[in-house]
């Protein structure tokens, strides 16, 4: 039987990333739900059309937001993404160590491949990885929507996490938050999945397919995997 393999979406499945995004705004003087930087982000993510790989990124909506004040200079939008990045880093590693996720990865799932999976620039990714396991010990593999040039729920990038560890998409096992981007694209290949719904509030899904499990918390995989 072949050795399973583990996919994690990164953010809201490993920590709280909506959390982190509002108190990282918040701390350098931006409030994530004020109209301008809602328009900035709105207008951004109009111009770069659905699904573009680099709608996500904040350096985008602060430069529009500057623009739309006109204020904009080089050294600011640097600044206020220097800023943002570093408050971000700080907040991740405090969740991290608050969750106590440490044990789980470094003791119970150490010892089980994992790839990660993730709609979002590759240097904001590695900014929250480095927080979290700097020396890429628990998660040495990571593969962003940058990268590939597609958003998940396209089927290449868990067919991509597959090819990294010389394995079969079906011995794979996703993890994520989203039924639409995580769940059901990694059902379509063949493999199980687990629904978390430590960060997010699914009550509004219905009809759960049955070959999907729902974990409340991370540390209940730890339960699962070793039954």
């Amino acid at each position: 039987m072949a050795k399973p393999f583990l996919i994690f979406d990164l953010d809201d499945t490993l920590f709280d990333s909506e959390a982190a995004y509002a108190y990282s705004l918040k701390s350098i003087g931006i409030d994530p739900d004020s109209t301008e930087y809602q328009e900035a982000r709105k207008m951004v993510k109009s111009r770069l059309g659905e699904g573009h790989v680099s709608a996500r990124n904040r350096i985008l909506y602060f430069k529009q937001m500057l623009d739309q004040r006109k204020q904009y200079s080089h050294s600011q939008v640097l600044d206020l993404m220097d800023k943002y990045e570093t408050c971000l880093s700080e907040h991740i590693k405090n969740q991290w160590v608050m969750l106590g996720r440490k044990y789980l990865f470094q003791n119970r799932l150490k010892n089980i491949p994992k790839v990660i999976i993730t709609n979002e620039n590759l240097r904001t990714q590695v900014i929250k990885l480095n927080a979290i396991d700097p020396d890429g010990s628990l998660f040495p593999y990571v593969i962003t929507s940058e990268e590939m040039g597609r958003e998940k729920p396209h089927l290449a990038l868990f067919q991509q996490a597959a090819e990294i560890l010389g394995a079969e998409p079906k011995d794979g096992i996703m993890v994520g938050d989203s039924l639409e981007n995580d769940i059901h694209p990694a059902i379509q290949l063949g493999m199980r999945a687990y629904l978390t719904t430590e960060f997010r509030n699914l009550g509004h899904h219905q009809d759960i397919p049955k070959e999907i499990q729902v974990v409340n918390r991370l540390q209940d995989l730890e339960r699962l995997f070793h039954e």
